[in-house]
């Protein structure tokens, strides 16, 4: 039985595919420069007079700061959505166009700098790696 066993085990990963065709095994290319070439954020669009702020947010805490990278969602057959995570741990949804504020969470409190000792991050210490697909990061000193 335990042969039989094995070799499911190990021949399970060959039946998952849960990658669709934009999805990527890592944050970007394999420099982690950020740009990927199904995506339209190509350097020369960067650099060009097209190329913007389109909104600018405050959402009221002069505390909180954010050092995580936004996740940008396209939904199919909707408009872009941006995933922000901040060091108070709140998780905002935010209209990629116009900056509107479609929802918010807090998923944890965050640490106190004081309460670890890390000198690196002021005042409160959240979520600071970033917005991956489905999950969140949380480094420490």
């Amino acid at each position: 039985m335990w042969p039989k066993a094995l070799l499911f085990l190990a021949l399970v990963p060959t039946f998952v595919h849960s990658l669709a065709p934009t999805d990527e095994i890592q944050d970007a290319d394999p420099a982690q420069s950020g740009y990927m070439n199904n995506h339209n954020m190509h350097p020369s669009t960067v650099g060009s007079a097209i190329f913007g702020q389109l909104w600018k947010k405050n959402f009221g805490n002069n505390k909180e700061k954010w050092y995580a990278k936004p996740l940008v969602y396209t939904p199919p057959g909707q408009s872009q959505l941006v995933f922000l995570a901040s060091t108070l741990n709140i998780i905002r949804t935010v209209d990629a166009v116009n900056g509107t504020l479609l929802n918010q969470r807090q998923v944890q409190p965050p640490f106190l700098q004081s309460d670890i000792g890390c000198t690196d991050i002021p005042d409160y210490i959240g979520i600071i790696v970033g917005l991956s697909g489905n999950r969140t990061g949380h480094v420490g000193c």
